[in-house]
Formats: C-alpha cells, sequence, structure tokens
C-alpha cells in the first residue's frame, strides 16, 4: 500500500557511488563498504539512528546513472571527509512501507515502481531502514503531482 505526501527537505550524509541498476555488484559494493565502516561515528552524535539510501543526481531514468548515498540524516550539510553530502530537496513523495526479509522484499518492492505508471521526479528517492525492525523499510519516491 502506498500514500502521496509533501515532504521538507534534509540531508543525508555517507558514503556515495554513481552506479546504475543494471549493475547490482557496483550496489553491493558500496553496501559493503557502508557495513564494514564507521559512518554514523564519523557523521556525528547528532546523525539519524536509521539508515538512509539516497538516490540522486539522476542522468536520465531507472536504467541510467544515477548517485546512491547510503548514510545517515543529519542537521548539517558539511560532510566529513571521505563522505558524501546528498540533499533532498522538498518534494512531493509516495511512500511505500516494505516488510519481509532484506534486500528481497526492498528488490521487489522497486521492481515494481520501476514497471509502474508514477509520474517520477527523478530529484531524489530514498529509503529509510528502521534501526529497530532490520525487515521494515520505508521507500519514498519523488513524483509530481
Amino acid at each position: 500500500m502506498s500514500h502521496t505526501l509533501e515532504e521538507e527537505g534534509f540531508t543525508v550524509i555517507g558514503l556515495s557511488k554513481v552506479v546504475r541498476n543494471d549493475d547490482p555488484a557496483a550496489i553491493g559494493a558500496l553496501w559493503e563498504a557502508f557495513h564494514s565502516s564507521d559512518v554514523r561515528r564519523t557523521v556525528g552524535a547528532d546523525a539519524s539512528e536509521d539508515i538512509y539510501c539516497v538516490y540522486h543526481d539522476y542522468e536520465g531514468g531507472f536504467m541510467d546513472p544515477y548517485r546512491m548515498t547510503i548514510g545517515y540524516r543529519a542537521s548539517s550539510a558539511d560532510a566529513p571527509e571521505g563522505l558524501h553530502s546528498a540533499e533532498v530537496p522538498k518534494q512531493s513523495v509516495v511512500t511505500y512501507e516494505v516488510k519481509g526479509p532484506q534486500p528481497e522484499s526492498l528488490i521487489s518492492q522497486w521492481q515494481a515502481i520501476w514497471t509502474g505508471d508514477l509520474n517520477r521526479s527523478y530529484l531524489a528517492d530514498y529509503d529509510v531502514y528502521d534501526a529497530t525492525d532490520p525487515e521494515t523499510v520505508s521507500v519514498r519516491v519523488g513524483v509530481r503531482i
């Protein structure tokens, strides 16, 4: 189930790389790098506990290159050395709550989004991984209203 809402902009600071959806190995490598580092400590005390994965700087549609930033929501846009600052703009988003084994459930949801009929903005989309429930991910897709 999904619903649309207007969200304020915010900043996520973390590890970042330009990837493509048809190259899952590059996406997996970024996740491995994230899990083997201590990004939250580097971001600082005001970092969120939930993990954010932001998809931004799209070079076209969902099969074209884009930047993927995995990190934490932070109050400052100043990224420490070695990390990237991703700005999520104020926008309308369609939200999906994805429950189940990860990453399989999340991949299935994104495949449904890619083949669906959303009027996507391609400004920034993101997933929020619940720090208290590893099988719950909130997907937010930027749309044009």
